[in-house]
């Protein structure tokens, strides 16, 4: 390499003059906090992610669990029975009284206990007897001395004042005969009920 014509300032030749290195500091600085940024925001989208995925996994529908209680507990009435006249049933309804799905007619009491002192109703099966399906009501405390007193007296009654009405929504659900004084809080209804009819009345009373 040549040396252009001078003349030439005092020092080393322009030429042979080597720019300063620039401080790459503040460059990796900058990389750095943009990496830093790029983990926090990717991390950040996986958390939300997996949070989502333990809460309501993507594609599949959360079934909402059975009703086990009266959803209208005032709606459903236990009354007793007082005169029951199949296939009469007048529309609408004359006063005191209730049909049932089959078209009977019934004359019933007063209100003795309502759904708000039933705390769970479900179908059941009873093994030892074959195919037989039953509905199961648990009443609270206060339902349970209200319903023990009921029974005892029905189930001293001649047909067919000896049957319970379960009216529900103005509709007779049931109208089981009573046996004997039920004091212990749970209430079997049963009688060739099959699963679809069991499942079905237990349905009704909850709502």
């Amino acid at each position: 390499m040549t040396q252009p014509p001078g003349p030439y300032p005092p020092g080393p030749p322009p030429y042979a003059q080597i720019p300063p290195k620039r401080s790459k500091g503040p460059l990796l600085i900058v990389a750095g906090l943009i990496l830093f940024l790029v983990v926090l925001i990717v991390t950040g989208l996986v958390l939300f992610l997996g949070n989502r995925g333990e809460d309501k996994p993507i594609g599949h529908e959360s079934t909402p669990p059975a009703r086990t209680k009266p959803s209208d507990p005032k709606a459903v009435e236990f009354r007793r029975v007082l005169t029951s006249k199949p296939g009469h049933c007048a529309t609408p309804s004359p006063a005191g009284t209730a049909c049932d799905d089959r078209g009977n007619l019934y004359t019933l009491g007063k209100v003795e206990l309502d759904g708000s002192n039933v705390s769970e109703v479900k179908a059941g099966f009873d093994p030892a007897q074959g195919t037989s399906w039953y509905v199961n009501l648990n009443l609270d405390p206060e339902g349970t001395k209200l319903f023990g007193e009921l029974t005892a007296s029905i189930a001293k009654q001649e047909p067919p004042a000896n049957l319970l009405a379960i009216v529900v929504h103005g509709e007779v659900a049931a109208a089981p005969a009573v046996q004997s004084a039920i004091t212990g809080g749970q209430v079997q209804i049963s009688g060739g009920y099959t699963r679809d009819t069991a499942e079905a009345l237990a349905k009704k009373i909850t709502g």
